[in-house]
């Protein structure tokens, strides 16, 4: 009887595996086919005007602003700074990841909808869209 266990234990690790290595794998094509992909910038047109949204960029040297989306709630925030992401860093360590991103979320606010921030799903989604944008600044690096 104890084999029988150790054997079904077995087969669930096995299979616990295989479907672990062809997620991986599945992501791992993924970031190897994956282009920036232009979001439709129309909604925040609309609700913001083309002028200020050029305007916002302008502000910030040229460079690329962020647009959140939740549902139907907006919001725009500049783009981070080496500072910012010192801060986010020291932050984390010190305060924990949800206030990090609320802090660098206060800091790069330009304007947008208030219920992002408090109502608590739609922080949630924007925690996760601020951390990826993060993520995604980080470089590659190797030594030889």
């Amino acid at each position: 009887m104890k084999q029988s266990i150790t054997t079904t234990d077995q087969t669930t690790e096995q299979k616990l595996q295989s479907v672990f290595a062809k997620r991986k794998s599945k992501e791992a094509n993924k970031e190897e086919i994956s282009k920036p992909e232009v979001k439709n910038l129309q909604p925040f047109i609309e609700r913001f005007g083309q002028d200020q949204l050029d305007k916002h960029k302008k502000d910030y040297g040229n460079r690329e602003l962020i647009y959140l989306k939740v549902e139907d709630k907006m919001a725009v925030l500049r783009p981070p700074m080496a500072d910012d992401l010192g801060d986010y860093l020291t932050a984390i360590g010190t305060s924990g990841m949800s206030k990090a991103v609320a802090m660098i979320v206060e800091n790069l606010w330009i304007e947008g909808d208030y219920q992002l921030i408090e109502d608590e799903d739609m922080f949630i989604a924007v925690f996760l869209q601020i951390n990826n944008i993060l993520e995604g600044k980080k470089g590659e690096f190797f030594r030889a």
